[in-house]
C-alpha cells in the first residue's frame, strides 16, 4: 500500500510525539505493516492488527480508521477513495492526524 501525510499529521507528529521513543516505535511499525499490504483488506485480515489496534471507527467518525501508539494517543487515518470503501481495492491510505484530544491531554 501507499501512505501519504497531510500536513497536519506531521505538525502533530512534531508536536505530540517530540521525544516519545516508544511511540514513534510503534508508529513506524504500523507504517511499516501497512507498507507490506497489498491493499486495506489484507491489512484488516492480518493477526498484527489486533497488536496496534487498528479498527474502523463508527458514528460520526465512520469513514476514519485508528491505531493505537499507546493508552491515549491515537493515529487517525483515511483510505483513499469514495465512502463506503471496497476494502480489497484501497491500496492507499492517508495519515491524517494524531490525536490525543478525546483523551484529555491535547
Amino acid at each position: 500500500m501507499i501512505i501519504k501525510e497531510t500536513t497536519k499529521y506531521k505538525r502533530s507528529l512534531k508536536k505530540i510525539l517530540k521525544n516519545k521513543t516508544r511511540e514513534l516505535e510503534r508508529l513506524n511499525n504500523i507504517r511499516n505493516l501497512i507498507l507490506g499490504s497489498d491493499n486495506l483488506h489484507k491489512l484488516l485480515l492480518s493477526s498484527l492488527k489486533n497488536v496496534y489496534h487498528i479498527e474502523k471507527k463508527t458514528g460520526n467518525l465512520k469513514e476514519l480508521y485508528t491505531a493505537r501508539l499507546n493508552d491515549k494517543i491515537r493515529l487517525l487515518m483515511r483510505p483513499v477513495g469514495e465512502y463506503p470503501y471496497n476494502e480489497i481495492e484501497i491500496d492507499e491510505i492517508i495519515f491524517e492526524d494524531i490525536d490525543n484530544t478525546h483523551y484529555g491531554e491535547g
